[in-house]
């Protein structure tokens, strides 16, 4: 199996068609039709259905699909690797982070990393712990910056902390329970999430458990802590929120902190990458600069 057939194998699965892909890589419609038939060959078995309308994997291609994905990423990290250890700074670097980590790291980890790499194009994907990892898995994430999750304890994955900010019951300004000293008062309050339960987003979930008081009243379900602040500051919805983000993030001015007296966990923020995979000078450069915000953000936070 060459790397170009799976190149090639990706271009029709993109572009669903031989003559769509062609166009697109600037080959001949004979040369990437043969280019499949190798493929194909090599595997021994059919990657796609074909139709009059095109093409599209079958069963078997939608099967081999992460694979050729996984071994273009790798090719393309290699080569980045390489470029940059002759002192290119070219290439690209692919992470993960979301939305709370993003508005409390980003800006000033990106601008510093500007300075030595200002070539490289930088990939986001915005997200939570559990849409983010498994991109990292499949190798399409050089790292992730996003809440780590306890119970999580893949070998396939290593993560170090950054930061670590305690939660509290956040609602908006003079929100009718904005003075509850007790998580009993907050029984019949409706609450947004940000992640399924189970993930660090919606500790409100064994936090009403620990206290006795059940299921919370959840009515949203957002893909991150910056919606569901936005949520809660413009409505009478309440949720737990990192300190941090009330302290220092968009929304401060329109958030109390809720003053009840039970003990809350706290949220935890760390740099996940592959155990087995060196990360590429441009992406260790950008894991650096995010390591060195978060460092000072703990300096600074009384």
């Amino acid at each position: 199996m060459k790397l170009q057939q799976v190149f090639d194998f990706l271009a029709v699965t993109q572009h669903g068609s031989v003559h769509a892909a062609a166009r697109a890589t600037g080959q001949t419609q004979p040369a990437l039709t043969k280019s499949l038939r190798r493929l194909e060959r090599t595997l021994g078995l059919p990657l796609f259905d074909r139709h009059a309308k095109g093409m599209r994997p079958n069963d078997y291609g939608k099967r081999f699909l992460p694979h050729a994905q996984h071994l273009v990423h790798e090719t393309k990290r290699a080569r980045d690797t390489m470029s940059q250890m002759r002192g290119e700074r070219l290439g690209t670097v692919q992470y993960g982070i979301s939305a709370a980590a993003s508005v409390l790291l980003a800006t000033s980890a990106i601008h510093r990393f500007r300075q030595r790499y200002p070539e490289v194009e930088l990939s986001c994907r915005s997200g939570l712990y559990h849409t983010l990892t498994p991109l990292l898995r499949e190798g399409q994430l050089d790292f992730a910056i996003c809440s780590l999750n306890a119970d999580d304890t893949d070998p396939q994955l290593k993560a170090r902390v950054l930061l670590t900010s305690p939660l509290v019951m956040a609602a908006r300004r003079d929100h009718p329970l904005g003075q509850a000293r007790s998580l009993h008062e907050l029984s019949e309050a409706v609450f947004a999430v940000a992640g399924p339960p189970g993930q660090p987003g919606a500790s409100v979930y064994p936090v009403f458990s620990q206290a006795g008081l059940g299921i919370p009243r959840v009515d949203m379900q957002t893909d991150g802590l910056i919606d569901t602040a936005a949520l809660v500051a413009n409505s009478d919805r309440m949720a737990l929120l990192p300190t941090a983000l009330i302290t220092t993030g968009l929304l401060r001015e329109q958030l109390d902190i809720v003053p009840i007296a039970e003990p809350l966990p706290s949220y935890v923020i760390g740099l996940i990458q592959r155990t087995a995979q060196p990360l590429t000078p441009a992406a260790e450069e950008l894991s650096t600069q995010f390591e060195r915000e978060a460092a000072d953000l703990r300096t600074a936070s009384p």
